[in-house]
C-alpha cells in the first residue's frame, strides 16, 4: 500500500504537536509518515525540536528541497517524522505547499492528510478515510470532527452561504457518536474542514496547490470550490477529536479570539467571494459589515475594530500577511536578543 503523508502546520504550539504525534502514532490503516512546517521561527523551532526529541529521541539533519523551508530534522521511528523550520510564516496554505515541495519529487505517497496541531484523530481515523476514498473514487473525503470541550460535532462537512460570505458547518451540535447517512453528508457538503482533510495525490496534481493570498481562513473552501470533477466524500467514522483555535487564538468567544484571527476571517470572507461569487461582491460587502456588529453584542469592542479593519482590507483586495500586523523595529530587534 503507498503511503499516506501526514502534513501539520504549526505556530508555536509544540505541546499540542506531541499530542497530535502521540494519536498518529496509534493509527490503524497502513504505511504513514509525517511533515511538520513551524511557522514561528527558530526559537519556536527550537522548542518543537526539543520536545520532539524528548519524546521521539535522536534526529538527523535533512535538507530541503522547498524555497520555503530552511532545514530539516528527521525521527526515525514506527513513524518517521520530518519537522521542517519556514523561512517566515508562510501561513497555512503556505505552510502545506511548502512540504508538497517537498513530496513532490516523492513517486511513494497516494494522498495526505492534513491535521491541525491541536487535533488527535482516533485509530481507526486513517483506516477510514482511505476506504472511502478508495471505495468512492474521491478526490478528497472528510472526517467527523469532534469538539474536546463538549463532545459534540463541530462539523461532517460544510457548505458555503454565499449571501452572508459564512460557512455552515454540517453536524453542528449533533451527539459525538450520533447515527448519520454518509450519503446525505455527501450530497449537502461544499468543502472538508482544514482540520483533517484528506487529499489524493491526483486531486493536487489535477486541481493544484491551495491558494495562499488568503493567508488563514477560506483556503480549504478556495481549494475545493476549485475540485473540477473530483468527487468530495466524508467518512463518518474517521474521527478526530479537536481542541478548536489553539494555534492562533480563534477561540470561540470573541472576547479571546487574537485580533490577527479576527481581521483575517473577515478579510478572508471577502476574499473567496470575489473570486467564486463577484456578482454577490456588492451585497455581500454590506451583510459582512453588518455582522460584524456581533462583536459589539459580544462586547468585544477592540475586536470589533479589528474585525472593520479587516473588513476593509478584504474590500480592498489586500492578501498574505497583513502588513499592519507586522512586527516593528524594535519588536525585531527584543525578539533577536530573547533567542540569544
Amino acid at each position: 500500500m503507498a503511503r499516506c503523508e501526514i502534513i501539520i502546520v504549526g505556530y508555536r504550539c509544540e505541546d499540542d504537536i506531541v499530542q497530535c504525534l502521540h494519536a498518529i502514532y496509534a493509527l490503524e490503516g497502513g504505511d504513514v509518515s509525517v511533515r511538520i512546517c513551524e511557522n514561528g521561527g527558530s526559537q519556536a523551532y527550537a522548542s518543537l525540536i526539543s520536545a520532539l526529541t524528548e519524546v521521539f529521541g535522536s534526529s538527523d539533519t535533512i535538507p530541503s528541497s522547498s524555497k520555503s523551508l530552511d532545514e530539516g530534522r528527521r525521527f526515525a521511528g514506527a513513524v518517521p517524522i520530518c519537522a521542517y523550520l519556514a523561512a517566515g510564516n508562510l501561513g497555512y496554505a503556505g505552510g502545506v505547499n511548502a512540504i508538497l515541495d517537498v513530496l513532490e519529487g516523492d513517486p511513494d505517497w497516494e494522498a495526505v492528510w492534513v491535521l491541525n496541531p491541536d487535533t488527535q484523530p482516533r485509530p481507526g481515523a486513517l483506516k477510514a478515510l482511505r476506504e472511502r476514498a478508495q471505495d468512492g473514487a474521491y478526490g478528497a473525503v472528510g472526517s467527523r470532527i469532534i469538539l474536546k470541550r463538549s463532545n459534540t460535532v463541530q462539523m461532517y462537512a460544510g457548505r458555503w452561504r454565499r449571501w452572508m460570505a459564512r460557512g455552515y458547518n454540517i453536524g453542528l451540535g449533533a451527539s459525538a457518536d450520533a447515527t448519520i447517512d454518509p450519503a446525505d453528508v455527501e450530497a449537502n457538503m461544499q468543502y472538508i474542514s482544514g482540520a483533517s482533510m484528506y487529499v489524493t495525490r491526483s486531486f493536487i496534481n489535477t486541481v493544484g496547490r491551495m491558494d495562499e493570498r488568503y493567508f488563514l481562513y477560506a483556503e480549504e473552501v478556495d481549494w475545493f470550490f476549485r475540485k473540477g470533477h473530483f468527487k468530495l466524500g466524508y467518512a463518518h467514522d474517521a474521527i478526530v477529536d479537536h481542541a478548536h483555535g489553539a494555534t492562533l487564538g480563534s477561540s470561540h468567544d470573541r472576547r479571546s479570539r487574537s485580533s490577527l484571527s479576527v481581521y483575517l476571517d473577515e478579510r478572508s470572507k471577502l476574499l473567496l467571494t470575489r473570486r467564486f461569487f463577484p456578482r454577490q461582491f456588492p451585497v455581500v460587502a454590506v451583510s459582512t459589515f453588518l455582522l460584524a456588529a456581533q462583536y459589539l453584542k459580544a462586547g468585544a469592542y477592540k475586536n470589533y475594530r479589528v474585525a472593520l479593519a479587516g473588513w476593509w482590507a478584504g474590500l480592498r483586495g489586500e492578501t498574505g500577511f497583513p502588513p499592519s500586523f507586522a512586527p516593528k523595529p524594535y519588536e525585531m530587534v527584543t525578539s533577536h536578543l530573547q533567542q540569544k
